[in-house]
């Protein structure tokens, strides 16, 4: 059984010492190199959501001596809504938490990421011929995961506890950005 990361869309708040946000995007479109397009069906995670054995971490940056939190111990909550996969990790007083909760306050986290390990999947092609995964179910979790560099060019954190709203010059700016870190 192999596990897989997947790159998302990474929209957080940080209230307190919790990091709230969406760690998947449902029907989203990600350009995965030579490993193709992949996506997921707003029925991806049902499965492994309802499985009583899953205990998820949420890591920094899919390693695993960076520890934030854990499903079995509470300190990471998981759900569905109708934008794709939530969590909710409430952030250890170690290094890493305070690092991850001070990146996200500065907005330099800019994605997520999440381990999992693959169930049912439906193969069709774009209008351009590229053949397309679609996730339609995920056997099992495995991490949850802010990265630096995530696959989704779009990704972006959001602190909406402080209603920070970007002027036109900076967003495009942020773009560019990110379309450079991709190119590299």
């Amino acid at each position: 059984m192999s596990t897989s990361r997947f790159g998302v869309e990474f929209r957080a708040e940080l209230k307190g010492n919790t990091l709230s946000g969406h760690a998947a995007v449902f029907d989203q479109v990600a350009d995965l190199g030579p490993w193709g397009l992949e996506a997921l069906s707003r029925t991806a995670f049902d499965d492994a959501l309802a499985d009583d054995t899953t205990d998820v971490r949420a890591l920094f940056n899919h390693d695993p001596n960076m520890l934030l939190g854990r499903q079995s111990t509470g300190t990471l909550r998981l759900g569905t809504d109708e934008e794709g996969l939530t969590f909710d990790v409430d952030l250890p007083d170690t290094s890493a938490g305070r690092d991850v909760a001070e990146l996200a306050r500065r907005g330099e986290l800019t994605g997520a990421s999440f381990g999992f390990v693959p169930g049912t999947d439906e193969w069709s092609k774009t209008s351009d011929g590229r053949r397309l995964r679609t996730h339609t179910s995920v056997k099992s979790l495995v991490d949850i995961s802010p990265v630096t560099f995530p696959a989704y060019i779009g990704a972006s954190v959001a602190m909406r506890s402080m209603n920070i709203d970007l002027p036109n010059r900076a967003k495009s700016q942020l773009v560019r950005a990110r379309a450079r870190v991709q190119k590299g």
